[in-house]
């Protein structure tokens, strides 16, 4: 994969190398996708990240692959290779404390819903309904178009999921401005590879193609014009497999 442009490959975590679980606990990266992911790292012409809504500390220990910067929160707490964190500053620490205190006890009272779960990913927090009826997913729809209208926060939704940013900038188009930031020395315009399968991917996902850059959606979950569309996490790897082999052979031709 030496030849190819794209020296940036970012990858969402959940329903994009990981399949969806009933039990967010239970998630680990695919197969194929682990094996596309040591070969793309294995690359000193790589950049390899990947960005999730969950925290650093549990993506961490989902992903033990050598040179592959993780970054939690959306962007907003970073592992890069050489075991070097990044965290975001006091300011925005202090924020989410406020935020959090104001935002935690409203959404408790959506558990008054059967089936309702609320997961506290510190940066946000995740409304499951994935066990809720209908009537009950009324009622949440309900509750989050209130909680938007009064407080103002950012709700990215998912498979049977909500999530809402405690922090309403946090998103991950900033976490991959942040990515080049990071590696400013190796980006040159366009070469981005970004995979998502939900809301909180879209925002990202319509820059980096702003960027010239390509875009998988896993899913078939969120409509991105002009992305290509793959069903799983084992049909990305396998057509980024495809995509690199075409864009060496393209290389190999140009060269002869």
């Amino acid at each position: 994969m030496r030849q190819l442009k794209n020296s940036f490959w970012v990858f969402d975590f959940d329903g994009t190398i990981s399949n969806l679980v009933p039990n967010r606990d239970a998630a680990t990266v695919e197969a194929d996708c682990r094996l596309l992911l040591l070969e793309l790292a294995a690359n000193p012409d790589h950049v390899v990240a990947v960005v999730s809504s969950r925290s650093l500390d549990d993506l961490v220990g989902r992903i033990d692959i050598d040179g592959v910067t993780l970054a939690g929160s959306s962007g907003l707490e970073w592992a890069i290779p050489g075991s070097h964190r990044l965290g975001p500053d006091m300011r925005a620490v202090e924020r989410l404390d406020m935020e959090r205190k104001l935002l935690l006890p409203v959404l408790a009272r959506l558990t008054r819903i059967p089936g309702v779960e609320i997961e506290d990913k510190l940066w946000s927090a995740a409304v499951h309904f994935r066990n809720v009826d209908s009537t009950g997913r009324g009622e949440v729809s309900g509750e989050l178009s209130n909680l938007q209208l009064l407080h103002g926060v950012v709700i990215h939704y998912g498979p049977e999921v909500a999530e809402v940013q405690f922090l309403a900038e946090v998103n991950k188009e900033i976490a991959i401005k942040t990515l080049i930031r990071l590696n400013k020395s190796r980006y040159d315009g366009g070469n981005i590879l970004y995979a998502g399968d939900d809301q909180n991917d879209a925002q990202a996902m319509k820059w980096v193609m702003a960027q010239k850059g390509i875009v998988y959606v896993v899913g078939g979950r969120i409509d991105v014009p002009g992305s290509r569309q793959v069903d799983s996490p084992k049909d990305l790897a396998r057509a980024i497999r495809q995509y690199c082999q075409l864009e060496n052979s393209k290389k190999q031709c140009c060269e002869e």
